[in-house]
């Protein structure tokens, strides 16, 4: 992979896991901010309409678990056989599944509309789903999929932060232990905690 650029707003959100899986990698990567302001002129520019956008060999790429896929079959993260890729499919979709949801409500724009789906989420939606996905990483070992680490582990643990604040459970990491813990688990990678140590400086 030659002149490898990540563009997404200045926020880890669907971004993270690609900066991560490429610092994994240990692959070198231009990491381009765009801010909010730029984004209507650059949208048109984009195959899809949405960021991040990941861009190497002159070609740009979209869609974000597409691209963490291949990442992670490029860096040794996916399954060795095609029933170990479904596994890992089906536990990623499911967890975007769970995200869209807190999604759809965070960026809701009329207030009363927002109101009722945050309710719904609180109290049926999330009570209903997040036992599972608790239940997938606990029965695989404190991971995704495959009871060791896959990309699905960077793709939760990359989001894990905004999740936590479009949740609406301020004690999600006391009531369900093992998103934080995975989240350490992929942060505390030599390789991931050098590239978090390098944007503090």
């Amino acid at each position: 992979m030659k002149d490898v650029k990540v563009t997404y707003f200045d926020m880890e959100g669907t971004a993270e896991a690609i900066r991560w899986l490429l610092s994994y990698g240990g692959q070198e990567f231009e990491d381009v901010r765009v801010g909010f302001a730029d984004w209507p002129a650059l949208k048109p520019k984009t195959p899809h309409g949405v960021m991040p956008l990941l861009e190497f060999d002159g070609k740009v790429y979209g869609q974000s678990f597409a691209i963490c896929r291949y990442l992670g079959k490029k860096f040794g993260l996916g399954g060795k056989t095609l029933e170990e890729d479904l596994v890992i499919d089906q536990n990623t979709d499911f967890y975007a599944d769970v995200r869209l949801k807190g999604i759809q409500s965070f960026w809701e724009p009329d207030a009363s509309i927002k109101a009722v789906k945050q309710e719904a989420l609180v109290k049926t939606v999330y009570p209903e789903l997040l036992p599972k996905l608790d239940k997938i990483i606990r029965e695989n070992n404190g991971h995704m999929a495959l009871g060791r680490l896959t990309w699905a582990d960077f793709v939760f643990a990359g989001f894990y932060e905004y999740f936590k604040q479009q949740s609406l459970i301020p004690d999600i990491d006391e009531k369900y232990p093992s998103f934080k813990k995975l989240r350490e688990t992929v942060s505390s990678l030599p390789a991931i905690k050098k590239y978090l140590e390098s944007k503090t400086k």
